[in-house]
């Protein structure tokens, strides 16, 4: 079925915290088509030949109903104009099919993701999950198992200050064998509940030029330089 364009809202990792750019009224991400290479060989006499190359990320819009008491609008004007740029800023459109829930953070020297290296055998119950060492603090998990193995891990704290990256073990569950690696996150970066379509992407803005036009109210349609691929997250299904 198709979404409903209303219900949509943009979000920003901005300085660390997770800024709404409130009352946006129309948004295009922009494209990243991928450049051509000539790939022709001088014995052809009609048609070229080419390779897909590297893409060259494009520009995205959001267009504005510019109101000056509205923080996250004067907010998208200073970024626009400051004079250091700094590292692209990660931005997340969230669509109609989850009003309202928003990103979280997931803070430098947290733990991001434990992967499975070896399920192990025989667990009749999820084992316990340690986590250790690395400097850090304060993660957990819980290991899912099926059929006799560990096949999974889900964070339930990612826990903080983490300067390598620590121990998993497993333990109980009358198993054996299983093993898993732990990444720690070295940037802040989003964390895209589930629960919701996503458009993520990494852009500065570059401009956040006001119109004026008689009877009618300041808008704006702010444009922000991407850096990168976009990336389209599905909402989850419900059994």
């Amino acid at each position: 079925m198709s979404a409903l364009t209303q219900g949509t809202q943009l979000y920003g990792l901005i300085n660390g915290v997770v800024r709404e750019i409130e009352c946006i009224t129309a948004f295009n991400p922009g494209t990243a088509p991928a450049d051509q290479i000539d790939d022709t060989c001088l014995s052809e006499t009609n048609t070229r030949t080419y390779k897909k190359g590297l893409r060259t990320p494009g520009q995205a819009s959001v267009s504005i109903n510019a109101d000056p008491k509205n923080d996250s609008h004067y907010l998208m004007w200073q970024l626009a104009e400051q004079v250091d740029g700094g590292e692209p800023i990660q931005w997340a459109i969230g669509w109609s099919d989850g009003v309202d829930i928003q990103p979280t953070v997931q803070q430098v020297g947290s733990i991001s993701n434990i992967e499975v290296t070896n399920g192990g055998t025989g667990y009749t119950s999820a084992p316990t999950v340690a986590i250790t060492g690395g400097g850090g603090s304060g993660a957990t998990a819980t290991a899912i198992v099926d059929s006799g193995s560990v096949i999974g891990v889900n964070i339930t704290n990612p826990g903080t200050g983490y300067t390598a990256t620590p121990t998993v073990a497993f333990t109980g569950g009358a198993g054996t064998g299983a093993a898993a690696t732990a990444e720690r996150s070295t940037v802040d970066e989003l964390v895209l509940p589930n629960t919701r379509t996503w458009y993520t992407f990494q852009a500065y803005v570059s401009d956040f030029p006001f119109d004026f036009q008689g009877n009618a109210v300041v808008t704006t349609a702010a444009t922000m330089q991407r850096s990168g691929s976009g990336v389209w997250l599905r909402k989850a299904e419900t059994p």
